[in-house]
């Protein structure tokens, strides 16, 4: 065990009519990428005694609750989070193999704090690796992870801030892969949160975060996880605590059930005890008052749109982006689609925006989102028409 260091066409497919849609939804499938409506504001805010907190959705982004959420701090072991996310979004990438061997330097084995006490030399796969991250909050493990992925910590100190600015963390500015305190490594609240509820859509990051106890060096070691919502939440599966003199304890918890997930981030409370205390009240406080409603996915086909002067006769068409929604436990939830399509000539191009789809919830529009084209349609050529017409005549029609 180890310690703590143009023309519209009001159309589906061929109707030439308006199609609405009613659908009852009453759970969510994923993560979704905006969020929108309002929350119920009778809805009685909790206590925390952390100095700064948020409460989110990680299913429509809804911001719960905050308190100093906005303030910049130290964000020890949770800088691991972006560690973890970098490594896995490689793997999901193919750049790198979970199986590929990662060597520990002597960099690693100087880091100190808490550690797997890699030496010099030390072979392991990088799953083997990741899971001193994720469990054992390994400040070494996440040396050898930045090292064999970036060549130094500092190039890959250089890829955390560049992702932090594409999340839009703003607030956020990473100087280690491991959250020891450094000049200029800090953080929010907000921007943590904002991290977190990526990190929950990474392949398999939760799979390593949720881990409460687990071998390590094949038996040899075993690692035990810090954050103890992962072993006695109902639902928790991540994602990091971590703790400094300059931060004080911080955790970003998250948890699902009934295909809401919430998301808990706390810093610089004053003991382990306020930390998980807050922690578990906060996470109650959501699942006791609201739930997370998914919309629509960003890859969900709503139609087939026809094509006019086309190769093929139909284009799949999908919405720009996703929808969500947080509802209080009272809402209905009901849902309505209004599919408005424009008149499709060839060629069209993957990403075209084809029509617009508005949103109702409860009787109340709530959104209108572009529709675009899955694919692309090419313009149909003398010999298509040919083959059409050569086809219609075969079958006799």
């Amino acid at each position: 065990m180890f310690f703590r260091k143009g023309k519209r066409l009001f159309v589906l497919g061929f109707c030439p009519v308006v199609l609405a849609v009613v659908v009852f939804l009453t759970a969510c499938f994923g993560p979704v990428a905006r969020a929108a409506g309002s929350l119920d504001t009778s809805v009685a805010a909790p206590r925390v005694d952390s100095p700064s907190c948020v409460v989110m959705d990680a299913i429509s982004g809804q911001v719960l609750f905050e308190k100093d959420s906005k303030t910049r701090r130290a964000p020890a072991s949770l800088t691991k989070i972006m560690t973890l996310v970098l490594a896995l979004e490689d793997v999901a990438a193919g750049k790198v193999s979970l199986t590929d061997e990662a060597v520990a330097s002597e960099n690693a084995w100087e880091m100190g704090g808490t550690e797997v006490w890699a030496e010099p030399g030390e072979s392991m796969p990088l799953d083997e690796w990741l899971k001193a991250i994720a469990v054992g909050s390994a400040n070494d493990g996440s040396v050898v992870v930045a090292e064999f992925l970036s060549g130094s910590v500092e190039s890959f100190a250089e890829r955390m801030n560049q992702r932090a600015r594409e999340l839009g963390m703003n607030d956020t500015h990473f100087v280690n892969p491991h959250g020891l305190d450094a000049d200029g490594h800090e953080t929010t609240a907000m921007d943590m949160a904002i991290l977190s509820r990526h990190a929950v859509t990474v392949p398999h990051l939760l799979d390593y975060t949720k881990i409460y106890q687990t071998e390590f060096r094949g038996g040899k070691n075993l690692l035990t996880n810090f954050n103890k919502l992962v072993y006695l939440y109902p639902g928790a599966d991540g994602l990091k605590t971590g703790m400094t003199d300059k931060s004080g304890y911080c955790i970003s918890a998250t948890a699902q059930r009934d295909g809401s997930r919430f998301i808990v981030v706390l810093m610089g409370a004053a003991t382990p005890d306020q930390r998980l205390n807050d922690a578990w009240r906060l996470l109650d406080w959501a699942f006791a008052n609201f739930r997370s409603l998914e919309i629509l996915k960003k890859d969900e086909t709503v139609c087939q749109a026809r094509v006019w002067k086309g190769r093929t006769e139909t284009v799949e068409v999908v919405p720009k982006e996703s929808l969500a929604v947080t509802l209080t436990k009272g809402q209905k939830g009901e849902t309505r689609r209004l599919i408005n399509l424009e008149r499709v000539v060839a060629p069209v191009k993957k990403g075209d925006v084809v029509g617009e789809i508005s949103i109702e919830l409860d009787g109340r529009v709530i959104s209108k989102i572009p529709l675009i084209a899955r694919n692309d349609v090419e313009r149909a050529n003398f010999w298509d028409y040919a083959l059409k017409y050569l086809r219609a005549f075969m079958v006799g029609r």
